[in-house]
């Protein structure tokens, strides 16, 4: 299944949202490992030896962890960002674009959805309007 890009502003929006979820969160959890780490080393600040020789190797992998992990992780998370931006972007584009030729008079056309896509009642509603007025020769 190709991707494209389709109306910039809107999908942009969305890929932006989705981009922020996924920072904000990895921000958080790797500044609460390392405040734990960091607690833990404050804490037993009195056996210095044993601290440096348990806890920098567990720093030392989650370092590891988080250089190898997170732009993997971030990598999965954009493309499915951009998959489903496009799914809901690609419905309302298409609605639009029908929407306007019905209003330009064409009243043969008819919005086509998905019937499990969320955007079906709306064009249900609006089918039968158009059905409306093509009856009544509006």
């Amino acid at each position: 299944m190709a991707i494209k890009y389709l109306n910039r502003s809107l999908q942009s929006r969305y890929l932006f949202l989705i981009i922020l979820s996924m920072i904000i969160p990895t921000v958080f959890v790797g500044g609460c490992l390392y405040y734990f780490i960091f607690t833990v080393l404050a804490e037993q600040i009195a056996l210095p030896d044993f601290i440096a020789r348990d806890l920098l190797p567990v720093v030392y992998r989650i370092n590891l962890i988080l250089a190898v992990g997170l732009p993997i992780v971030f990598v999965g998370m954009l493309s499915w960002a951009v998959v489903l931006s496009y799914r809901f972007v690609a419905p309302l584009e298409r609605l639009e674009e029908d929407i306007k030729r019905i209003d330009e008079g064409d009243y043969s056309v008819r919005l086509q959805v998905n019937k499990d896509h969320d955007l079906k009642p709306i064009a249900d509603v609006i089918n039968d309007l158009v059905d409306k007025l093509d009856r009544e020769g509006v």
